[in-house]
């Protein structure tokens, strides 16, 4: 019987699972730049506008039961606003 073996036997040695989960706990958790970018360009003005006019035309068409309005058009203009401000910041972000 090793050393190891009385560790594991006593307890005093931890699985090697456990100190993985560990480790990996202590690893800073990685944020993309995509994201925190998007949310900081929906915060603009012209991206606040396009998501208000969304925002009112999908109330309007979950209010009525029958319709065939969809919200297409102002959700295309909403991403279209949000992702022109996107590609003028995303790659000054990127290493």
């Amino acid at each position: 019987m090793g050393l190891r073996d009385e560790e594991e036997l006593e307890g005093r040695r931890g699985d090697p699972q456990e100190e993985e989960e560990e480790e990996e706990e202590e690893e800073e958790e990685l944020v993309d730049p995509l994201t925190k970018i998007r949310e900081q360009c929906e915060k603009l003005e012209k991206c606040v506008k396009t998501k208000e006019l969304l925002d009112q035309c999908n109330s309007r068409v979950s209010s009525r039961t029958r319709t065939e309005e969809e919200c297409t058009e102002e959700l295309f203009d909403f991403l279209h606003a949000r992702d022109h401000c996107v590609a003028h910041k995303l790659f000054n972000s990127l290493k």
